[in-house]
């Protein structure tokens, strides 16, 4: 069990801010009795090299012929009679992705960790395509979690996880958190041994650094018998799995004091707002630049030395925060609305929210489009070009953005109170085919007027720069890769 007084021992607030200063992205979890409906909610900021296409696919349930395989990232597996309808915001290049939910209602983040467990080499799977078949093939968090142990024990998990002969070599191990509507799972591995700690009430975050000690639930059965053997732990009463297993030495392993500091902030933001939670108090966790804290940006956004829930690429830090996702799973609705994935494209903070469904309901088929080339019929591209647009001068163009997509969200969260009640008597009165219009109309309405958002933002965020001027710190940096990208920008 989560006690949330005892959560955040050692949380570093900064004049009343939650500050998270290191290179890394975060998952948390908000169980029922944090949140103010009663649900389970699930966010994840991803964090990509600059440029990286991640835009959100629907992949619907499918049955395989027996003895079929099916390809992922670096190796083929054998498939499952049958997989599950998904929503994954997708790595374009690979199979898997950073974060996605099916239709049950389990939603999974991942995070990259370093422990002193050996790397393979594009020979298994990667953290990615773990995520993407937990969703697939689990129809709860703990089944899911099963799906993706088991796969983990028989090919191990292993590959670059940045784009071959783009941005250079990556390769981690990852720790996951898989929710549904009634639980949480948080999963950690070190090659192909992993941990799991249950989560069925307050609340949970991790980063890139190993949260589970001595209290998880359940575990490979030769976890404690191997650190013991490998002289990482004195003996099987000392064994502590976060110490024994990861890598606080290696320049791999990035700044675990860095880590450790940004998930006990991004505990700090969720005591402060808990039994209140909300999907839009979530979305405000994931826009954050630690304003109004002795940490907050000299200059703008983009021009921070450190990482920020919201993260920005530049020169010293070259990732940025490629897409986000709020899982609002609900327990007691039916199957139709159940689950909401509520996604954002490129950086929160210049960028709006929009809500999905499964069961019928379908996303708009150009949101699966995106490379790391800019096309301007990507609706990835569309936010990204504007997140760039807003970095060449934050203070004096992102409150102009903001005004737009706050009201369209306020908008959204107002609407969809009325739709979902409407597809709910449907549902109810055994008439699913009329509530999946409802919800479709309402899906349709929201991307249509958010794509004419997006077109009216770039076009005044373009002429307000002519006025107030280009004020970016690291306008090299941006000039170089847009460059070579091809994506438009009035830098000269």
């Amino acid at each position: 069990m989560i006690r949330p007084t005892a959560l955040l021992a050692g949380v570093l607030i900064l004049a009343a801010g939650c500050v998270t200063p290191s290179p890394s992205c975060d998952t948390w979890v908000a169980l029922k009795d944090a949140t103010a409906d009663g649900s389970v909610i699930l966010v994840k900021n991803s964090d990509r090299p600059t440029m990286e296409a991640q835009p959100l696919v629907q992949i619907p349930r499918a049955k395989h012929p027996a003895g079929s395989k099916v390809k992922c990232t670096y190796i083929e597996i054998p498939q499952v009679s049958e997989t599950n309808e998904i929503l994954l915001s997708k790595i374009w290049w690979a199979f898997g992705g950073e974060h996605g939910m099916n239709e049950h209602g389990v939603a999974i983040g991942n995070e990259a960790v370093w422990s002193k467990e050996p790397y393979q080499w594009n020979d298994g799977l990667l953290g990615m395509d773990l995520l993407r078949l937990g969703l697939e093939r689990g129809k709860t968090a703990y089944e899911a979690m099963h799906v993706m142990t088991a796969l983990l024990e028989k090919y191990g998990q292993s590959g670059d996880a940045e784009h071959p002969g783009e941005w250079g070599k990556a390769n981690y191990h990852n720790s996951f958190i898989i929710a549904d509507p009634n639980e949480a799972w948080v999963l950690e591995t070190a090659g192909r041994f992993w941990a799991a700690k249950r989560l069925t009430s307050g609340f949970f975050s991790i980063s890139n650094i190993y949260s589970i000690e001595n209290d998880w639930d359940e575990a490979s059965p030769d976890l404690v018998d191997h650190a013991v053997k490998k002289g990482w732990t004195r003996s099987a009463a000392d064994f502590n799995f976060a110490r024994d297993y990861g890598d606080y030495w290696t320049t791999e392993s990035k700044n675990p004091a860095d880590m450790q500091i940004r998930r006990n902030s991004t505990l700090a933001c969720l005591k402060r707002d808990y039994s209140r939670i909300t999907p839009a108090s979530m979305m405000t966790i994931n826009r954050q630049h630690h304003e109004g804290t002795i940490a907050a940006p000299r200059w703008g956004a983009a021009e921070t030395f450190w990482a920020t829930p919201c993260m920005h690429d530049n020169s010293r830090r070259p990732y940025h925060s490629a897409a986000s996702m709020a899982a609002h799973l609900r327990s007691g609705m039916p199957p139709l609305l159940r689950q909401v994935y509520w996604a954002s494209f490129s950086n929160p903070c210049c960028n709006v929210f929009k809500p999905f469904y499964f069961h019928g309901v379908k996303i708009p088929e150009n949101y699966g489009k995106g490379t790391s080339t800019y096309s301007a019929d990507s609706p990835w591209w569309w936010a990204n070009r504007l997140k760039l647009l807003c970095d060449l001068n934050y203070r004096g163009v992102n409150p102009a953005v903001r005004a737009v997509f706050d009201e369209t969200e306020q908008w959204q969260m107002s609407r969809r109170q009325a739709v979902e009640a409407q597809a709910l008597r449907l549902s109810e009165a055994g008439k699913h085919a009329d509530a999946v219009k409802v919800l479709q109309a309402f899906v349709d309405e929201n991307c249509s007027r958010i794509e004419r958002e997006y077109g009216l933002l770039q076009r005044v965020t373009e002429d307000m720069l002519k006025t107030l001027g280009v004020k970016y710190l690291f306008v090299d940096y941006v000039r170089d890769w847009t460059s070579k990208k091809g994506v438009p920008l009035p830098l000269d």
